[in-house]
């Protein structure tokens, strides 16, 4: 017999999803990833040259080099431990990111494309049937970008628990504000990562509401392997708080986007990876 009362939830496996969501719907509604888009002056030139050079950067590189950089900007890192599994993920979803978000920027999709999977969107978070849903996701499902990027999972993830997206929805903590749809996209987010960790939609919008992202939180890092990390190099290992620490160039280099993507390349090609990081990743 199994134990009585609520049983554990895998926090780790809930981030992941909740991350993976949050980036699908995000880029189901704007067309772009998660990334801000601050406006750019690049050339041509160089968001071609940016490109190439992130779609070849290994996540251990994209990975180290993000630390570096947060370090010259004064932040506190060890650069010599390596990167977990968590660590790995991250980065190379921001470099994806980044390259669709540059790649959106090179060649912007027209008026029209826009508006037809903000349709897609509006109606995926208005559908109240099975019905309505599978054509919603089916028509999700057909967006190029979606074909070429491999992620048809998520439309199918999503018809695969019909019932309690549509039972999500309908909770009276359904954000229905007109201005809502950020807040929408967390919570659909959090439903969806909740049911595949095989707990109810609202038991993932719960926990991941409100976890705590201090010490003691269920995703702080405090040690890595047998070194206890000194307090000033622990951090709550959530997408959400990793993004904000590591991702947000901006705000670390505060020179603006454009200076802060070229330094960030300039250090990249002076980003030496260890070769056991990347052998342990091989191996995994």
């Amino acid at each position: 017999m199994g134990k009585r009362g609520p049983q554990p939830v895998d926090m780790r496996l809930l981030n992941l999803w909740d991350s993976k969501f949050h980036k699908a719907f995000r880029s189901l509604r704007d067309g772009i990833p998660t990334k801000p888009k601050p406006p750019s002056g690049f050339t041509a030139k160089e968001l071609q040259s940016f490109i190439a050079q992130l779609k070849r950067m290994e996540p251990e590189c994209y990975w180290l080099t993000t630390r570096r950089l947060a370090v010259e900007m004064g932040k506190s890192l060890n650069l010599r431990r390596p990167p977990l599994e968590m660590d790995r993920t991250w980065a190379e979803q921001e470099r994806d990111d980044e390259v669709r978000s540059l790649q959106w920027e090179l060649n912007p999709p027209d008026i029209e494309a826009q508006e037809r999977r903000r349709k897609v969107w509006d109606d995926l978070v208005t559908a109240d049937s099975v019905a309505a849903l599978r054509k919603a996701c089916g028509r999700w499902a057909r967006l190029p970008d979606v074909r070429r990027a491999g992620t048809l999972a998520f439309p199918k993830r999503i018809m695969e628990n019909a019932a309690k997206f549509l039972a999500l929805k309908q909770n009276a903590r359904f954000p229905r504000s007109t201005y809502g749809d950020d807040s929408r996209i967390d919570y659909l987010a959090r439903g969806m990562a909740g049911a595949l960790v095989g707990k109810s939609p609202i038991t993932g919008v719960e926990r991941l509401r409100n976890m705590k992202h201090t010490q003691g939180g269920p995703l702080w890092v405090a040690r890595e392997g047998n070194r206890v990390l000194p307090e000033n190099e622990q951090y709550c290992g959530c997408w959400r708080c990793r993004t904000d620490v590591l991702s947000n160039v901006s705000k670390l280099a505060q020179t603006g986007y454009e200076n802060a993507l070229r330094y960030f390349i300039e250090l990249s090609a002076t980003t030496k990876v260890p070769v056991d990081w990347i052998r342990k990743r091989k191996k995994l």
